[in-house]
Order: structure tokens, then C-alpha cells, then sequence
């Protein structure tokens, strides 16, 4: 079992951060959407609340320095290239979304920990560190636009696990290939011709992203 990726598989090391990465990120965003819509009427709902979004912020910067590493990771690996370079529109959907999921990845749980460091007696973080960032005042104004941040972001991270989860069982089921194998089980498969990669999927993940953030201040400024 290769601890390394090959051009037709990945390596046990970036299998284990991706599933990891996933278990985190499924974790972080129910909990969140649930701490968010408990309610805050009374001294006891309110700790509750807070008690949610301690597990929610916990979870996330977990998620968060998992992130950094499997990105340490990647950037010395190969990447398998698409089975099917041939579709044109599926194959770019994927690697936008490929690229997207990397910001995501760094861009979501950043903007949560800046908005929890801005607001720091609320919801502590569950272990000693990261209660406070530097350069980071405690500050509602800042905490209102990094948590306006945060929730557009999230809702980038979500439509983007939706279609990525969309595209495996696609692979997995009609097409019946080894592209959810490879990340699976390490099962080798690569395409009949090479695979040229362009810049322009990671350019489009990026101007969502800045989309994300006109919409943010958007939303603040209305």
C-alpha cells in the first residue's frame, strides 16, 4: 500500500486526509446550523447555545489545520488526472469544484476562528489555544464581517460538497469507472490519452470566491 500518490492513484497518506477532512466538515456544518438556530431567550438557552457552537468551533479548527496539512501534502504529490478527459464540461466542473473545495477548505473554518477571536467570551474553543488570533481585535464590527463572511462561505463549501458528492456517484454508478476507487481503496486507473490541466478552473474557483465576498459586504452594508 503506497504512501505516496501515483498519476493513476492516490496514496494512503492523501486517501486518509480526505476521508478525515470529510468526516470534519460533515461534522462542523450540522452543528453549526444547529448551534445557530437554537434559541437565545433566556440565560439557560443561551449557554446551551454557546456550549453547540464551542463543539462547532472545536470541530472547525480541527477541520482547519487538517486542511493545511493535506494541502502541505498535495503540493509534493501527483495528482491522478480525469478517466474521461474528453468530456470537456464534466471534467472542468470537476476541477472547479476541485479547486474551490481547496478555498473552501482554508477560507470557511479561517473566517469562523477570526469571527469567534473577535467575540472571545463567547463559545471558547475546547482545548487551551486559538481563543484569540493576532491582529484580531475584540470587536463586534469585525466579528459581524468575518461571521458575514463565514456564512457565505459556508454556503460556497455546501453547493460545492453537493456537486462534488454529485460527480463521485456519477462515477460510481452510471459511468461504473475507478475515479471514486482511487480515493477509496487506491485502486490504479488512469486515462487513455494525457491530460493537459489549465489554470483557468482554479482562476473560476477563486472570482466565486470574491463573488462570495461582494455578496458579504453586500449583506452587510444593506
Amino acid at each position: 500500500m503506497p504512501a505516496r500518490n501515483t498519476p493513476a492513484s492516490y496514496g494512503f497518506v492523501a486517501r486518509i486526509l480526505h476521508w478525515l477532512t470529510a468526516l470534519l466538515i460533515l461534522t462542523a456544518i450540522p452543528l453549526g446550523l444547529y448551534a445557530n438556530d437554537l434559541p437565545q431567550a433566556t440565560d439557560a438557552a443561551l449557554a446551551a447555545k454557546s456550549r453547540a457552537f464551542s463543539v462547532h468551533n472545536t470541530v472547525g479548527i480541527a477541520a482547519f489545520t487538517l486542511a493545511l496539512i493535506r494541502i502541505a501534502w498535495a503540493l509534493g504529490q501527483p495528482r491522478p488526472a480525469p478517466l474521461h478527459p474528453d468530456r470537456r464540461v464534466e471534467t472542468t466542473l470537476a476541477e472547479i469544484a476541485y479547486w474551490t473545495l481547496y478555498l473552501s477548505l482554508v477560507l470557511v473554518p479561517l473566517t469562523g476562528w477570526i469571527t469567534h477571536a473577535a467575540y472571545a467570551d463567547f463559545a471558547p474553543i475546547l482545548w487551551p489555544f486559538g481563543q484569540h488570533l493576532p491582529f484580531v481585535p475584540i470587536s463586534n464590527a469585525v466579528g459581524a464581517a468575518a461571521g458575514t463572511l463565514h456564512y457565505v462561505f459556508t454556503k460556497i463549501l455546501i453547493a460545492t460538497i453537493i456537486l462534488h458528492f454529485a460527480g463521485a456517484m456519477k462515477h460510481a454508478i452510471v459511468d461504473m469507472d475507478a475515479t471514486l476507487g482511487r480515493m477509496t481503496s487506491g485502486t490504479p486507473a488512469a486515462p487513455d490519452t494525457p491530460v493537459r490541466r489549465s489554470l483557468a478552473p482554479a482562476v473560476i474557483a477563486l472570482c466565486i470566491y470574491l463573488a462570495g465576498t461582494g455578496v458579504a459586504i453586500a449583506l452587510l452594508r444593506s
